[in-house]
């Protein structure tokens, strides 16, 4: 199929993850044809490993309760593309991204680049989220990295008002490095003179040292007290005050105390953000595919945990949630990630376990992972896709069982589909 036959989505897709050496010289030859729009933006820049997205949508939830158009990207996508570029919560519209793909392509068939380079998936996307931040006169962007730091597409932009690395672990070592300090060097190329330098509490002291020489003004967001902890959200006290968040998980209080110590600073460089839209943000930021619970009776809780470090997280907050009846584990895997050592993470028993391919290119061979699970699970069973697995699970589930989908963001995407089906009363299989 030509590319000019596909849709703007799949014409994105089809340009591939990776599009040459890595550098910014793409992006930065990109935007400057389109009359670089990232420098007429205020961005707060966000990088980590784990919990950037939570961090991301908590601080632009506030940063909009507190009266600021704020933007949002970020990346991967659960189930329509549109999530990855937000105004005021608002997803982008098909208009507007046919309009922005058309521009940001006529744009990009006029450049010249090295030898078997071109315009890679993500940074296409980015260019897009430039320009429609910019013409939609957005006070503030929260902008998401999408892998690595320096040279990950999104920074390009000049010194932002504040750059936080949340939490770093092992992930995507064939591009970042094979240790944390190698990976926190990468991810600190986002932190710019001039610039908040912030970081997430609970890290090896190798990654504060690997920051610190990056950023000799780094601030280390101070820890929280914990109040309660349930699928309901969080109550905690950081700083003297105490908040609430409706995002299940213990995880979700380091990434809110990151985000306090975000506004904190922000606050002394004039950005008017009072108490009240710190709370009103906080509790009312959603997050799909984070410990998110889509039912009742039994329990259905989705989470996008797929790495060592997202997976030790989840187990810990799985076993915080006192759940009375059995667990029952839905999982996919993508083949790329460190799976013998993420599921080693998983802590808590699990009754039964339904293995599932993945809907990607990506995925894990069922029979693989199965073997895998079977170690530490036992009972283990392989199903056709996400939506037998999950209409497995919920037959063979007690009223007080916790069916809890995990491994993949993009499992937790088919996952999405299957269970809104379910509520429409249709059947579709993945």
């Amino acid at each position: 199929m030509l590319l000019n036959q596909l849709s703007p989505v799949e014409s994105i897709h089809a340009l591939g993850r990776f599009s040459g050496k890595p550098g910014l010289h793409r992006i930065q030859t990109l935007c400057d044809a389109l009359g670089n729009p990232q420098d007429r933006l205020k961005f707060i820049h966000i990088a980590g490993t784990n919990g950037k997205g939570s961090t991301a949508t908590m601080l632009a939830s506030v940063l909009q309760h507190a009266g600021y158009r704020t933007g949002l990207y970020t990346s991967p996508y659960l189930v329509t593309f549109h999530e990855r570029i937000r105004v005021n919560g608002t997803m982008i519209s098909d208009s507007d991204l046919s309009r922005l793909f058309e521009q940001v392509q006529a744009a990009a068939s006029t450049l010249k680049l090295p030898e078997n380079e071109h315009i890679g998936e993500f940074e296409f996307v980015t260019a897009i989220a430039f320009l429609y931040f910019l013409e939609q006169n957005c006070d503030i962007v929260v902008l998401e990295t999408g892998l690595g730091g320096s040279y990950d597409a999104t920074n390009i932009i000049a010194p932002p008002e504040a750059s936080i690395i949340t939490s770093i672990s092992l992930d995507h070592t064939a591009v970042l490095g094979n240790t944390v300090e190698e990976i926190a060097q990468t991810k600190a190329g986002i932190y710019k003179p001039g610039s908040i330098h912030i970081t997430s509490n609970g890290q090896a002291d190798a990654v504060y040292e690997q920051l610190k020489a990056c950023a000799p003004d780094l601030i280390i967001a101070p820890d929280a007290e914990i109040i309660s902890a349930d699928l309901s959200g969080s109550k905690f006290i950081w700083q003297g005050k105490t908040y609430q968040i409706s995002l299940p998980g213990l995880y979700q209080v380091s990434n809110a105390s990151t985000v306090l110590a975000t506004l904190q600073r922000l606050k002394t460089k004039g950005w008017h953000i009072s108490d009240q839209a710190i709370s009103d943000g906080l509790l009312s930021a959603y997050i799909p595919g984070r410990m998110q619970v889509c039912a009742t009776n039994p329990y259905i809780l989705l989470d996008g945990g797929h790495n060592p470090d997202g997976i030790r997280k989840l187990s810990s907050s799985v076993k915080s949630f006192n759940i009375t009846g059995s667990i029952r584990l839905v999982i996919g895997m993508c083949k790329d990630k460190s799976i013998r050592d993420a599921i080693k993470e998983i802590n808590f028993p699990v009754q039964k376990c339904y293995v599932t391919p993945l809907q990607n290119e990506r995925t894990m061979d069922a029979n693989e992972l199965a073997a895998l699970m079977h170690s530490i699970c036992g009972d283990t069973v392989i199903c056709q896709d996400c939506a037998a697995a999950i209409a497995q699970a919920k037959t063979q589930a007690a009223p007080d069982d916790l069916i809890l989908i995990c491994g993949s963001l993009y499992l937790v995407g088919e996952a999405e589909e299957v269970l809104r089906a379910d509520r429409k009363g249709q059947n579709i299989s993945l």
